[in-house]
């Protein structure tokens, strides 16, 4: 039987390392497919520029061969976006982890901006605590977390941002094929409240909220997370698959 072809795309600032706890032990049936994105940091991260997020998750799954993309935090945004705009992808479900999204733009305001603008090194910090548990001291993590907010830089943050502002504006209503969307309880960055949100809005969304998780609960709560992917990838096998069939593996796995 052929296995199941799952492409994992990581955040801005990421890396395949976060899937590593759950990928210590894939679901039978299913082979694990890391891919290392190299998220522009330069400004170019929008629709209209050479570095649109959805072009590159476009080309993830081209290289692939994915029949299902998971992807987190920034990356979730770039999948919604492509999945918006993709109406034939080849695609049998989506799994969203950690996604930003708010339904009207009346739900930002200036203090939305001045929260992610003041606290996008905690969420940075947060990565690089649940990555090395107790092996950095405080102190350190902290100013690891700065230098990595210094590279991104003020145009990485815009498009960070400008993804999030553009949510309101995305048909998600057309997006018909099964939606899993993984959120933690405790997430201070990707609000609880915004995968609720997305959920009501995505035809064929299923919500699951981890309780006691934050932002990366794919390294947070390993086992809990997989129990939870391999239940959706399990209902996707059973379902047939859309028209058109999953589009043909190339074979370099790096995004560059």
């Amino acid at each position: 039987m052929t296995e199941l072809r799952v492409a994992l795309l990581h955040g801005l600032a990421g890396s395949t390392a976060l899937w590593q706890p759950w990928c210590a032990q894939p679901p039978d049936g299913v082979e694990l497919l890391p891919v290392d994105i190299d998220w522009p940091v330069d400004g170019s991260a929008h629709p209209e520029g050479p570095g649109d997020p959805a072009e590159l998750v476009a080309r993830a799954v081209r290289t692939t061969g994915a029949e299902v993309v998971v992807a987190h935090s920034f990356a979730a945004n770039a999948l919604l976006e492509f999945l918006v705009r993709e109406h034939d992808s080849g695609l049998r479900g989506a799994v969203l982890v950690s996604p930003f999204y708010r339904p009207r733009q009346r739900d930002f305001d200036w203090s939305a901006i001045s929260y992610y603008f003041n606290r996008f090194h905690l969420i940075l910090e947060e990565g690089l605590s649940v990555s090395s548990g107790d092996r950095l001291p405080p102190a350190t993590r902290e100013s690891m977390a700065l230098r990595v907010r210094e590279r991104i830089g003020p145009y990485g943050w815009m498009d960070f941002f400008g993804a999030y502002l553009r949510t309101p504006h995305l048909a998600v209503h057309r997006v018909r094929l099964p939606v899993l969307i993984v959120a933690g309880e405790n997430d201070f960055a990707a609000r609880p409240t915004d995968a609720a949100a997305l959920d009501r809005a995505l035809p064929a969304g299923r919500l699951e909220l981890l309780p006691s998780c934050g932002h990366f609960p794919m390294a947070e709560q390993p086992a809990r997370f997989g129990g939870l992917l391999t239940d959706f990838l399990g209902s996707l096998t059973a379902a047939p698959h859309p028209p058109g069939g999953p589009p043909p593996a190339i074979t370099s796995l790096e995004m560059t």
